[in-house]
């Protein structure tokens, strides 16, 4: 519970500055094809490497094999339902009356609120995270960033049988098991590149691991989207320097403020020295 309320407290300073956060505006891409979801187990805060974090996250890909989306699945019901208030014209009357938690009802968020968007046929990654009071920011890499070592070692991984490959980055090695007996050329967070797709992948220290949880074919009419309102273009260089330097101007400014629930958020914010991708 006292996880849920931190992490509203700073989606709600993060977007309520620059973002109609309460009513996203989607560009759809994609029907779903599959939903592949992952448990990610993290360390965020290296001073205390024996306390983690857990949290699932969905790859959403689409139906033409052009496009998937990757996000917390707490993100994604978030959007969901924030989405149905908007369209009903429910939203803003909820955050006039402070009842605008009712959208959140039984919803624990994410770890990490961004949305990461692979096109296949471009072979671009684009990435849009945001920086708390600043707003959404969005940045593209190319696939070509994974130099992937694909080894003779094999595995069986819930009933799949997976091959071994290594790879180098943001600043650590990364070992990936991939499946071709799902020939998707996908992954969890920004990961791709390999001849399948990749079920279980985790740095060399194991601060950061995706687990393959399940497959499945959506039953309903699940769409590839992206939350386009209020985005600023830069690039992933820029990003990574304004987020670092306003982290602390923030955090700063907002560790005098008087509300004890503001001060644990902004602690919290703090303790998380340990970014998965540690080149900036």
């Amino acid at each position: 519970m006292k996880r849920t309320i931190l992490l509203f407290i700073f989606i709600s300073i993060g977007f309520g500055v620059k973002a109609q956060w309460w009513k996203p505006q989607w560009e759809i891409c994609d029907t779903v094809r599959y939903v592949v979801m992952y448990e990610l187990i993290l360390k965020e805060d290296t001073t205390h490497l024996d306390y983690y974090r857990k949290d699932n996250y969905m790859l959403s890909i689409g139906r033409n094999n052009s496009v998937s989306s990757f996000r917390g699945y707490g993100t994604y019901r978030g959007d969901v339902e924030l989405k149905k208030a908007g369209d009903n014209g429910t939203s803003s009357e909820l955050i006039k009356t402070g009842h605008i938690g009712k959208v959140y009802d039984g919803i624990v968020f994410s770890v990490h609120k961004f949305d990461i968007f692979k096109r296949y046929d471009k072979r671009i990654i684009t990435t849009i995270d945001h920086i708390y009071l600043e707003g959404m920011f969005e940045y593209e890499e190319l696939f070509d960033s994974f130099n992937w070592q694909i080894t003779a070692e094999t595995d069986t991984i819930n009933n799949y049988i997976c091959q071994k490959a290594i790879c180098d980055f943001g600043g650590r090695t990364w070992v990936a098991w991939f499946t071709t007996e799902i020939p998707i050329s996908d992954g969890p967070y920004k990961f791709c590149g390999l001849p399948g797709l990749i079920l279980n992948i985790a740095d060399t220290e194991n601060h950061y691991s995706y687990k393959f949880l399940s497959i499945e074919e959506p039953s309903g009419s699940m769409v590839v989207y992206k939350v386009i309102e209020d985005v600023t273009k830069t690039t992933k260089k820029d990003f990574y320097k304004l987020q670092d330097k306003l982290k602390i101007s923030h955090s700063i400014g907002m560790s005098s403020s008087n509300d004890k629930a503001v001060q644990r958020a902004v602690e919290y914010e703090m303790s998380k020295n340990n970014p998965i991708e540690l080149d900036r």
